[in-house]
């Protein structure tokens, strides 16, 4: 992949991927050895950790589409390899949560997608995306259970952090 050409984003939003589309990849163990190393490298950098959660899912018999989302990520990873986490010396001022939700997103199990980012001060220290457990019916439904497992996190946080509560 080293003479690809770089993408600006992780994901390509118009198409969703599905698991019974394509044909296998001619060597599972390559993409999962390639998958582990992007989940490992999502610790620094949090903007890709909802591409490979979406790759992570089809570990078990991943297809072509999948291949190829996965590829997409490295291009996007081309363009952006100077982009990283960095944790800088700040006043610990405040604690400040995000969190959005994404109703219906996945094609198989009509789940939601929710994740969050937690800022203290200046620095990430905190964040989630993943698929929800339940079927919400709602927009709305899909966002306050995003919001409960960010009320959740910010409360753990505040305990560890500032001794609070």
């Amino acid at each position: 992949m080293t003479n690809c050409n770089p993408c600006n984003t992780p994901v390509d939003t118009s198409s969703k991927i599905r698991a019974d589309i394509g044909e296998p990849v001619k060597d599972p163990t390559f993409y999962r050895s390639l998958v582990g190393t992007l989940q490992y490298l999502t610790i620094t950098r949090p903007d890709i950790t909802y591409a490979v959660q979406q790759i992570c899912l089809f570990m078990h018999d991943p297809r072509e589409q999948h291949f190829n989302a996965l590829k997409r990520i490295l291009r996007y990873l081309k363009c952006t390899i100077t982009q990283f986490l960095h944790f800088n010396r700040s006043n610990i001022s405040s604690l400040t949560a995000y969190t959005e939700a994404d109703w219906e997103r996945c094609p198989n199990t009509r789940r939601s997608t929710s994740g969050y980012c937690v800022f203290l001060g200046d620095n990430l220290i905190s964040w989630s995306s993943k698929r929800q457990h339940t079927i919400s019916r709602s927009n709305a439904e899909a966002e306050y259970r995003g919001v409960a497992n960010i009320v959740a996190e910010a409360a753990w946080l505040m305990c560890c952090v500032f001794g609070a509560f």
